[in-house]
């Protein structure tokens, strides 16, 4: 069973829409609309209270941050929404890489990470379509999320875990 560290974006109409359009098989696995951060994180049996702790420290030094989904683009097999700026979500996925080498982004296969919340496989034209009156809209991460597979294909949220109180 795996797990994930996202940051899960929370009041996300329209963008659920179109993912129940596009992504219904994720959306149905119980996976919300999110940024990952680290993917995969630790197998669920690994989840020692030690290892919970190591990682609710890494968010809590880290300061609360905002961005804009500003655009939808595609990648070969994927169509996301653009969070810019990107500069303090692409340092927090190295971070949690360099503080947990043991699980390298997406197993390893990226040489560059790309922040971006995933929309659907296919169907760029009408996904932007249907979106681009929804953008820029704004968030601020403040918790970052650990999802975990708590039965094969089917996830849901264990933890929220919060960045560091801002003073």
């Amino acid at each position: 069973m795996q797990t994930a560290l996202v940051l899960v974006l929370d009041d996300a109409e329209p963008f659920d829409e179109v993912r129940r359009a596009f992504d219904a098989e994720t959306v149905a696995r119980g996976i919300p609309f999110h940024v990952t951060l680290l993917y995969p994180f630790a197998p669920r049996e690994e989840l020692t209270d030690e290892l919970l702790a190591q990682t609710r420290s890494f968010f809590a030094s880290r300061p609360p941050f905002t961005f804009e989904l500003t655009r939808i683009a595609s990648w070969p097999q994927v169509v996301y929404a653009v969070p810019e700026p990107d500069t303090e979500l692409r340092d927090c996925m190295y971070a949690l890489h360099a503080r947990f080498p043991q699980w390298p982004p997406y197993g390893g296969i990226h040489d560059t990470v790309v922040p971006h919340a995933t929309l659907g496989a296919a169907g760029y034209p009408e996904i932007e379509r249907r979106l681009r009156p929804h953008l820029p809209r704004r968030y601020r991460a403040d918790a970052a999320t650990l999802l975990e597979e708590h039965t094969p294909g089917t996830w849901r949220e264990r933890e929220r875990i919060p960045f560091s109180v801002e003073r």
